[in-house]
């Protein structure tokens, strides 16, 4: 824990925390500092903690974290927050499962508006998010188990000259995937709260194209696959949490009686009148008959756009991405990236009840 001088942030943190009724072992994770010099600070200005005996104090913790998350002063940003699912009664309905997609992270890349720490807070603010929309869906029924798709892509490269230009790169390689606002640890705070919040985590990660080796390597040469073995390397004791690789392109997997193809989507290229919407349908068909099963869902990233389309009965969802202002998406397709990542639900008869493209932008 932290024994230096208390900044200014520090103290205006502490204060609305506290006023918020905030404990004081949430207030040492989110500070860094300990119990002890919490209790003490306070007392030094005279703060007194709000009640935090009621059910609604419980539920506005949720809100307590957010708020101390935009008073943090990037330099501040040691760890990631402890963040808590608002305690809301579960209804008596039918049990379903919740998927979220996490698709085209890229750490290492910098525009305008975005850099690892911007990375960083979006997934808390993603997160945050998911925890208390399933808040309120719980209120109808159970929601015991979170699938998480990792579609590819978590790591920029420093592959300049092919994959990258020089100008977008933030940082190296092994920063990249191992860096204090690295994949890894972003990843794995991720999946750390979600345990908390879950019974059940699976999660099913395939390689993206900005993770591959140099020229002339195996396809299955992939920094991303780097980033998911060592995650499953980091969660192999816990019982509650499945992480599994794709050793092909893609992943068939079953929810509620369902089967969902996941793949990153760079395996189509072009499309009618230069829109890879197009091709994808097209690829949809072929693999509709192709794939060992018969799927349901097929879900991608790659295109840096949210897309959602029906076909011969089959579902196609295209995830976003972390990054904006993105001047390759802006140059290459035409569009501007879009900052958003796909949840679902899924009801063992129904299959897909919910969904919705999260907006990284609203934090």
């Amino acid at each position: 824990m932290q024994t230096t001088k208390w900044s200014k942030e520090e103290i205006r943190m502490l204060i609305s925390l506290a006023s918020k009724g905030m404990s004081t072992e949430h207030m040492s994770d989110i500070l860094n500092r300990s119990h002890e010099s919490i209790e003490h600070k306070l007392r030094r200005l005279h703060v007194k903690k709000a009640s935090s005996k009621s059910k609604q104090d419980k539920i506005n913790l949720d809100s307590a974290l957010k708020s101390a998350i935009k008073l943090l002063d990037n330099k501040l940003v040691s760890q990631f927050p402890r963040v808590k699912m608002p305690v809301l009664k579960t209804g008596k309905g039918d049990e379903e499962e919740a998927i979220l997609q996490i698709t085209d992270l890229h750490i290492g890349r910098k525009t305008e508006t975005f850099n690892s720490l911007v990375a960083k807070q979006r997934m808390i603010y993603l997160i945050e998010s998911l925890l208390k929309i399933i808040a309120i869906h719980r209120l109808g029924g159970p929601i015991k188990k979170i699938n998480v798709f990792l579609t590819g892509d978590m790591i920029n490269s420093e592959d300049v000259g092919w994959r990258v230009d020089l100008s977008e790169v933030e940082m190296i390689l092994r920063d990249q995937i191992f860096g204090k606002n690295g994949a890894v640890n972003l990843l794995g705070w991720a999946l750390g709260i979600l345990l908390q919040n879950f019974e059940q985590v699976d999660v099913y990660c395939v390689r993206g194209n900005h993770g591959k080796g140099p020229k002339g390597s195996s396809d299955k040469t992939n920094w991303d696959d780097v980033v998911y073995y060592t995650l499953k390397a980091k969660f192999e004791d816990n019982p509650r949490i499945k992480i599994k690789v794709a050793d092909s392109f893609y992943q068939l997997l079953t929810i509620q009686n369902k089967i969902f193809l996941i793949a990153h989507g760079d395996q189509v290229r072009g499309g009618s009148y230069g829109i890879p919407l197009y091709a994808l349908l097209q690829r949809m068909l072929r693999w509709s008959t192709s794939m060992p099963k018969k799927w349901d869902y097929f879900f991608c990233g790659h295109w840096h756009t949210i897309a959602e389309m029906e076909q011969n009965g089959q579902e196609l969802f295209v995830g976003g991405t972390f990054i904006s202002d993105d001047e390759y998406t802006l140059r290459a397709y035409g569009w501007n990236a879009t900052p958003k990542q796909w949840f679902m639900l899924v009801h063992p008869k129904k299959g897909i009840t919910v969904r919705r493209a999260i907006n990284l932008l609203e934090r």
